[in-house]
């Protein structure tokens, strides 16, 4: 799809019917087309290292259009700088690391007391009332929150892990592979809706 194709889908279709070019559709992204049979094994990293289904991974933005859908880009094209942006949707593994966050640090004190907490804390309940964590951003220090920060940064370990490793795959160059996770669907589509409608607005 090229952006003014893309233009004309705009034009011609609601945010809603958008959805599936720009989410769901199973077709290999944008970044696969020279090798299309290397999509499933760069999702097969994640399914391994995180026991995620292959239906419940797809790539977002430029990496599986071939251009941007930033607001305030342009649809700017997708460049040997760009990253691949990853979205993952799973209940099981969000509601997990959101109970081993709250195991390593309640938000009470005496962690409340600590000045950069706040930040950190504040920046947690924000992803957690849209849905989706970045995992790459949950760093808890050992030294703060003893053994009980264990479970977050092994977690965070295997995440990090699964998308370097997963990088190696796509034949398009990249700048790296990025990723979020969403509790479910809906927050995902409600993310990209919003997208949708700001994307609208700044290419009026």
């Amino acid at each position: 799809m090229t952006p003014e194709e893309f233009r004309g889908l705009l034009a011609g279709q609601t945010d809603v019917q958008l959805l599936e070019p720009c989410l769901h559709g199973e077709a290999a992204p944008y970044v696969f087309e020279p090798n299309p049979e290397t999509w499933d094994t760069f999702r097969d990293e994640f399914v391994d290292r995180l026991g995620v289904a292959r239906a419940d991974i797809r790539i977002v933005g430029s990496g599986r259009l071939g251009f941007s859908l930033t607001p305030g880009n342009a649809l700017r094209p997708f460049t040997e700088k760009s990253d691949i942006d990853v979205a993952i949707v799973s209940s099981e593994l969000f509601d997990q690391l959101w109970i081993w966050m709250l195991e390593a640090a309640y938000p009470r004190p005496p962690f409340t007391n600590i000045v950069r907490f706040s930040g950190w804390l504040k920046a947690r309940r924000g992803e957690l009332y849209t849905g989706w964590f970045t995992p790459g951003s949950l760093r808890l220090s050992s030294k703060i929150f003893g053994a009980k920060a264990r479970p977050v940064i092994d977690f965070n370990a295997r995440w990090f892990n699964a998308l370097q490793s997963a990088s190696r795959y796509p034949p398009r160059r990249h700048a790296g592979v990025t990723g979020r996770l969403y509790r479910t669907w809906r927050h995902a589509e409600l993310y990209h809706l919003y997208g949708l409608a700001e994307l609208r607005r700044t290419l009026e």
